[in-house]
């Protein structure tokens, strides 16, 4: 047993310390099986969690889980800066002191004498900066190399449509994003018609793929608006349940027509 008290902080100083000082004694001899044996992988896995469901409390707008989340992301940061910290790559403050002189470098709009009008010129000068003083440019063979292969399609699809983006391999505007869009949805048709699943795949794919870029290019979050969509679908159907276990509806295929009038009940009551 680890004798610990909690002073609860009245600064974030404080406040870093505490939560600092908490991992290292869970990652102690004496400390939690569990936590002794997270890595730098899985802790990142478990932030990358807590960082979505902190997007959640987000979307709600629930401040308390909000709060309690953000908690958590923390803690996952932590406990990567900790295992870093002990294995002897590098102590946390070398990983603050670079962010900080990096934001500082990269903000000479803010932090020096160059002026910017809007955010494209800002951005603009936060990439000119990374590329020409300190020296980020691609010197691979690989275009993509800097995008992480592990992320989700979705998003990685997003990632790949912004570095083409950067080389001006764009739309022009967004009309010719959408007819693109319908332009896939009509070989999605087609493929059904052949009856060819491969075909099918492919061009679901494809429909996918050119979505996400509509999305991209009205400054969507694709993962967001589909994370906002299953949460509305989650809601009306879980309204719709317990409407038919009210009225003893049964939830299957041979009462879809009163489900059905359920549903448009149920979206009926969220519009008024």
């Amino acid at each position: 047993m680890i004798n610990y008290e909690l002073k609860k902080a009245s600064s974030l100083e404080d406040g870093c310390r505490n939560l600092y000082e908490i991992v290292s004694l869970l990652r102690s001899p004496e400390g939690c099986p569990w936590d002794k044996k997270q890595t730098n992988k899985s802790a990142t896995e478990s932030l990358i969690d807590e960082a979505y469901e902190y997007l959640d409390g987000v979307i709600k707008k629930d401040i308390a889980s909000m709060r309690e989340e953000i908690g958590d992301v923390l803690i996952n940061v932590f406990m990567n800066l900790y295992i870093n910290e002990e294995n002897g790559d590098f102590p946390p403050q070398d990983a603050l002191n670079e962010v900080c002189e990096k934001l500082l470098r990269r903000h000479p709009h803010v932090f020096g004498s160059l002026h910017t009008e809007n955010e494209k010129e800002a951005l603009t000068l936060w990439n000119s900066v990374k590329e020409n003083v300190e020296g980020h440019k691609e010197k691979s063979d690989d275009f993509f190399e800097h995008i992480p292969s592990s992320l989700p399609p979705l998003e990685h699809a997003y990632e790949i449509q912004k570095k083409l983006k950067k080389v001006g391999f764009d739309w022009n505007d967004v009309q010719g994003v959408m007819d693109k869009v319908k332009e896939e949805l009509n070989e999605v048709e087609q493929a059904i018609a052949e009856n060819n699943e491969d075909h099918i795949e492919e061009e679901i794919g494809d429909l996918l793929f050119s979505i996400v870029n509509l999305a991209r290019f009205l400054k969507i979050r694709p993962n967001t608006a589909l994370m906002r969509t299953n949460r509305k679908v989650r809601n009306r159907f879980q309204s719709l349940f317990d409407i038919c276990m009210s009225r003893n509806i049964p939830i299957d295929k041979d009462h879809t027509a009163e489900m059905n009038d359920v549903w448009e009940e149920v979206k009926k009551a969220e519009r008024s």
